[in-house]
């Protein structure tokens, strides 16, 4: 009987231990599938980033725009590419009537236009760091996106810069209800005095925003020198147009009555006795003179006033074409730049 008891003893004890690691294993695998479930963004992101080999010209862009290491991880997880104008138009779909579509983030990507004009080779950079934006706003949990949108909400209400609120327009129009998605892109990149909230909550995908948003402003502004350069160029000539006119104008009557004068003077001359006297006939006949001569020093004064306006017609022309060419640089669907 003792050896009977003796041997079920450990049996009983086996079996109690195998139940009890079975128990912790299935706890185990319970958690860490929950832990998958819950970071499935992430381990894809991941999984995503160790497998994409993302081309240097492109990985050159997350670090020119400040990213931080989170910032680049998005955005080498949403596999970007450089497009030429084939490519970015079939993997961009044209919404925005209205404006020029530099890249997307579509179907998980993300896709830049790659605009070559070296004036503004910036706007690739900015234009990559708006697009991980809009990878890193899908990837927010709602309780997450709640609290984001609720600074974007706030930070637009004391926005009063009309170029950003028309493009906000424009994007209402084109995409109703993302709104606050491209805000959170636009006030990320292209705005310096953010609510210190909102600021410290782009640390998260930034190391230096700061660098991102003067890239954005330095190609921006080639932009907007080159439109205060026609347009005061326009002023100016408008200006010169009206002179000219009224210059013409008062020539021609000047004209006009000189020549009802000449043959005044000549049926007089021809009359007897018309001039009092050859001192008289010699006076009226230089006055005469010093009129034509002076309407002659005002038409050559004219045809030089032409003269500039015609090169400053040139020169708005030219700049007309470097404006051409700089709006075709950055337009997928432009015809080629001539």
């Amino acid at each position: 009987m003792s050896i009977t008891a003796s041997s079920s003893a450990p049996k009983s004890r086996r079996r109690l231990s195998r139940i009890i690691v079975s128990v912790s294993i299935f706890v185990i695998i319970a958690g860490a599938g929950a832990w998958a479930v819950l970071n499935r963004q992430n381990i894809i992101d991941q999984i995503t980033v160790w497998q994409f080999n993302m081309p240097s010209a492109v990985a050159a862009l997350a670090d020119d725009s400040g990213m931080s290491v989170r910032g680049k991880f998005v955005f080498h997880a949403s596999r970007p590419e450089l497009n030429d104008h084939v490519a970015f138009n079939q993997n961009c779909e044209m919404r925005e009537s209205q404006a020029v579509i530099l890249g997307c983030f579509a179907g998980g990507r993300i896709f830049i236009f790659n605009v070559t004009d070296p004036r503004i080779y910036g706007i690739r950079t900015v234009t990559a760091a708006h697009e991980m934006l809009h990878a890193a706003y899908a990837r927010l949990s709602a309780s997450e996106r709640k609290k984001v949108d609720r600074l974007l909400e706030k930070q637009f209400e004391r926005t009063t810069d009309q170029t950003l609120l028309d493009l906000i327009e424009i994007y209402e129009k084109a995409e109703p209800g993302q709104k606050l998605n491209e805000l959170h892109s636009l006030f990320g990149t292209e705005v310096s005095d953010l609510d210190s909230e909102l600021e410290a909550y782009y640390e998260k995908y930034f190391a230096d925003r700061a660098r991102v948003v003067t890239i954005y402003q330095e190609y921006h502004q080639v932009f907007a020198d080159l439109s205060a350069e026609v347009s005061a160029l326009e002023k100016q000539l408008e200006s010169e147009s009206r002179a000219i006119a009224a210059a013409l104008a008062e020539h021609e009557k000047g004209t006009s009555e000189l020549a009802a004068d000449i043959t005044e003077f000549n049926n007089c001359a021809d009359t007897l006795n018309c001039f009092a006297s050859q001192a008289a006939f010699d006076r009226a006949r230089a006055a005469l003179m010093t009129r034509q001569a002076k309407l002659k020093e005002t038409a050559d004064q004219i045809n030089a006033q032409v003269e500039k306006y015609n090169a400053g017609v040139a020169d708005l022309n030219a700049l007309g074409i470097e404006a051409k060419r700089l709006n075709q640089s950055i337009d997928s669907h432009a015809p080629t730049i001539e």
